[in-house]
C-alpha cells in the first residue's frame, strides 16, 4: 500500500512520504515488489531524507523512487553489469575476495561451489568433468558471472569499459554522448571484445575506416582532429579498465597515431573579430534591460570561459563585491571542468561585472546563477548553445558561442599579454617551463590583462 501524505501548504500528494514524528525530519517508506523480496532481503526499504522541508523531501523522493525502480528492473532483467555486480556481492556473502578468490578460505570456496552444484541440472553435477563453458550455460546470469569470476575467465569488455568510464568521468548528456561514439564505431566495427584481445592491427583498422567514411551511410570521412580526440578517448578509457582492474595487458591506443598524406583535416575555427564583439554587444542592447539568456555571451566574450564554465556557475562563485571582481570557474555536482587547469578565477571587466549583476538579479536568489539551464540534476549547456548560436546567426553574426573563446586569445596576443597570462585567464594546460613554478598571477594583474585585451570593444 502506497504512503501518501497530504501537506496543508501543499496541494499535491507525495507517495511514499513518512513523517515518523511530528518534529523530526521526514522519512519515505516504500515496499519492496513481492516477487523481489527474497533477492531484495527486506518487505520494505525507509530512508531518512534528512529535511523537513516538503519540496525537498519531494525531490528526494523522485529520485530514490528512480534509483529503486532501476534496481528492481535490474533484478527481474539482469543486464551485464547488474549481474556482474550481483555476482561480486555474492562471493563477497561466502566469504570471498572477488579480486583474489582462490586465495580465499578453502571452506568459504567449498561452500561456494556447492552452491553452484544446487543450480546445476543433475547430469552435470555427476558428471567426472565438464567445460566451463556447459556451465556457464546452465547457470543464471548471476551464478554464472560469479562463476567466470571465481575462475578468472571474467573478462573486462570494451562495453564494460565504456560504462565504467562515461559514469566515472561525465556528469552531463551531452558529455556522456560524446564519451560514447569512439567506442560505439569501435565496438560496431571489430566488435565488443575482452580488451585483452584488442590488437595494433584494430587501432589501424579503425583509424582507416573513419577516414574512409565506411562508418556513415553517405560516406563522409571524419577529420584526423576528430579521429584523434576518439583515440584520446579510447586511450584513457583502456588505461582506466587496465589500471583499477589490474588486467596486466598493453594498452593498444598507446602511442603514436599516423595518418596517410592527404588525410581529411580539421576545419579551422573562426574567432570573434572586433566587427563581431561590436555586433554582439548592439545586439544586447542594455545590460540592465537585457534576459538571462543574453547575459551568457557578455560573460563569455569578456571571460574567454567556456560555455558550460559559464552555464554551470552557481551564485556562489561569483564575486562581484571583492577589491577585484572576479568569477571562480570550478568543479561541481552539476556541472564538471575540462581539466585540473580550468579551476580558475576570472576578473570581471567593467562589463563583465554588469552582466554579472544583472544575472544575479533574474536568478531571483536561485543557488544556481542560470538556473534555466543549471539545476541539481546537471548543466545543459547544449541547449544555451543552440538557443544562443541560433540567436547569434539570426543577428547576422556568422560565428557560434565557441568563437569567443578563441577571440579571446586573439585578444590578448594582441595585447602582448604573456603566455602565461592567456593560459591563467583561460585555464588551457600550463604549457611553458616558467608557468610551472610560483603561485601565478595575481587578480589585479590578470584584470589589468584583460583590460587591455577588452579595450577595443569598447566600454
Amino acid at each position: 500500500m502506497a504512503i501518501v501524505y497530504l501537506s496543508p501548504i501543499m496541494s499535491a500528494r507525495i507517495k511514499h512520504l513518512w513523517e515518523r514524528s511530528k518534529t523530526g525530519p521526514f522519512w519515505t517508506k516504500r515496499r519492496v515488489p513481492l516477487d523481489l523480496v527474497e533477492r531484495v532481503g527486506k518487505t520494505e526499504i525507509t530512508i531518512g531524507l534528512k529535511t523537513r522541508d516538503l519540496r525537498v523531501a519531494a525531490r528526494l523522493i523522485a529520485k530514490h523512487v528512480a534509483e529503486q525502480d532501476r534496481m528492481w528492473a535490474e533484478l527481474r532483467n539482469p543486464t551485464r553489469q547488474g549481474s556482474i555486480e550481483e555476482a561480486r556481492r555474492l562471493l563477497a556473502t561466502y566469504g570471498i575476495d572477488p579480486a583474489a578468490p582462490q586465495d580465499s578460505h578453502e571452506g568459504a570456496r567449498w561452500a561456494f561451489e556447492d552452491l553452484l552444484d544446487a543450480n546445476l541440472p543433475e547430469h552435470l553435477r555427476e558428471a567426472d568433468s565438464a567445460t566451463p563453458q556447459e556451465l556457464d550455460r546452465h547457470l543464471s546470469p548471476t551464478h554464472r558471472a560469479a562463476l567466470q569470476a571465481y575462475q578468472g575467465r571474467l573478462e573486462h569488455l570494451a562495453s564494460d569499459c565504456m560504462r565504467e568510464y562515461v559514469e566515472l568521468r561525465t556528469d552531463d548528456h551531452q558529455s556522456a554522448k560524446s564519451a560514447k561514439i569512439p567506442f560505439e564505431y569501435l565496438i560496431k566495427l571489430i566488435g565488443d571484445k575482452a580488451l585483452s584481445k584488442y590488437r595494433r592491427a584494430d587501432v589501424r583498422k579503425f583509424v582507416d575506416h573513419l577516414l574512409a567514411g565506411d562508418h556513415s551511410p553517405t560516406g563522409k570521412a571524419i577529420a584526423t582532429t576528430t579521429i584523434e580526440r576518439y583515440i584520446t578517448t579510447l586511450r584513457a578509457a583502456f588505461a582506466r579498465s587496465i589500471r583499477e582492474h589490474e588486467l596486466g595487458i598493453t594498452n593498444v591506443w598507446a602511442g603514436a597515431i599516423e595518418f596517410p598524406k592527404g588525410a581529411k583535416g580539421a576545419t579551422k575555427r573562426d574567432s570573434f573579430s572586433v566587427d563581431h564583439y561590436h555586433a554582439l554587444f548592439g545586439a544586447v542592447g542594455a545590460l540592465d534591460q537585457t534576459d538571462d539568456l543574453r547575459c551568457i555571451p557578455v560573460l563569455l566574450a569578456e571571460t574567454g570561459a567556456r560555455l558550460a564554465e559559464i552555464v554551470g556557475l552557481r551564485a556562489a562563485d561569483c564575486h562581484p563585491r571583492a577589491s577585484v571582481p572576479y568569477v571562480h570557474i570550478q568543479e561541481h555536482d552539476s556541472r564538471s571542468i575540462k581539466t585540473a587547469h580550468s579551476d580558475r578565477k576570472v576578473p570581471l571587466t567593467p562589463r563583465g561585472l554588469q552582466a554579472i549583476e544583472r544575472a544575479l538579479g533574474l536568478s531571483k536568489g536561485s543557488a544556481y546563477l542560470f538556473p534555466r539551464y543549471t539545476n541539481e540534476t546537471g548543466c545543459n549547456a547544449t541547449a544555451a548553445s543552440a538557443a544562443l548560436n541560433g540567436w547569434l546567426r539570426a543577428r547576422g553574426i556568422d560565428r557560434t558561442c565557441h568563437s569567443m573563446r578563441h577571440g579571446m586569445r586573439d585578444l590578448l596576443r594582441a595585447a602582448a599579454a604573456p603566455q602565461d597570462v592567456v593560459e591563467q585567464i583561460q585555464g588551457w594546460g600550463k604549457e611553458s617551463q616558467s608557468s610551472k613554478y610560483g603561485t601565478g598571477h595575481s587578480l589585479g594583474d590578470l584584470a589589468g590583462w584583460l583590460g587591455k585585451a577588452t579595450a577595443p570593444l569598447g566600454g
